[in-house]
């Protein structure tokens, strides 16, 4: 890498320039708000989501998916989707939607939707861990949503070239080292900082900033770290959002197995649902 004019104390403070520090969507709190509430309902989620065409359209195509049809009787309306899914999992696609279409990161259409379609993949698969470990999915989803959120704030806040230079083709050890010699701090450290002024509870926080430590203090980061690394392996760099599943669900057992081989789980435990 070339010499940079950054150095972590100039970034940090770009980063956390509160006048104008750029906000998640409107509709990623208000779905995030349905979801936290333990007397929502799913009438209430469809009200949210249902003025949003393609978060619509997104939804029904994945409660008519071959993961949540086991008949042939397809669904044509928002509540019903939420009703086959369930309201956490209709809430967290749509999370994930209002960050597509709601969230501007430099780079073409493509770039943003492959960007979200490793964050969505990381999601799934961090979620289902946790429930194999018996921790909390919903954070955890929550956390590999938003693990890269610190790139995408490099790119807005720092260097408008860092999504077309050459750390938008790193990933792993590689993209964390290029981020530390060109800006002092790498995406872990910038996304912690900024969803520390987004007032995000250290629960979800406390993940993103350890998911790409040498030995993550927390099983919570492991999971993280792990999850992420298992996305950059099974998914292709264009896939979209709609195609995540398709890609997760080619080897079921591949989630436990990943926990069975880092010793997080004996072989002979039987997976546990919370």
């Amino acid at each position: 890498m070339t010499s940079s004019v950054y150095d972590r104390e100039s970034t940090l403070q770009l980063i956390g320039m509160v006048e104008d520090v750029p906000s998640l969507p409107d509709r990623y709190a208000a779905i995030q708000e349905v979801l936290d509430d333990p007397n929502s309902s799913a009438a209430q989620l469809a009200e949210v989501i249902g003025t949003d065409q393609a978060t619509t359209a997104m939804i029904l195509k994945f409660a008519n998916s071959p993961f949540y049809l086991p008949t042939n009787q397809r669904i044509t309306t928002l509540p019903q989707a939420i009703a086959r899914m369930g309201t956490k999992e209709a809430g967290q696609i749509a999370l994930t939607m209002s960050l597509l279409y709601g969230f501007a990161i430099p780079g073409g259409m493509g770039a943003i939707r492959a960007f979200w379609a490793h964050a969505f993949a990381v999601a799934l698969l961090a979620k289902h861990m946790a429930r194999l470990l018996g921790l909390n999915a919903d954070e955890l989803f929550v956390s590999g949503l938003l693990h890269d959120i610190g790139r995408a704030i490099l790119g807005i806040r720092v260097d408008m070239g860092y999504f077309e230079g050459p750390l938008a083709r790193l990933t792993g050890d590689a993209l964390v080292s290029a981020e530390r010699e060109t800006y002092g701090v790498d995406h872990a450290e910038a996304g912690d900082a900024i969803l520390k002024l987004w007032n995000f509870p250290e629960v979800v926080r406390a993940p993103i900033a350890a998911h790409h430590a040498l030995r993550p203090e927390s099983m919570a980061a492991r999971v993280l770290q792990l999850a992420d690394a298992e996305a950059h392996l099974r998914l292709p760099h264009a896939a979209d959002i709609e195609s995540v599943p398709q890609y997760l669900l080619e080897r079921p057992e591949r989630v436990r197995e990943i926990l069975v081989n880092e010793g997080l789980l004996p072989e002979e435990d039987e997976p546990s649902e919370n």
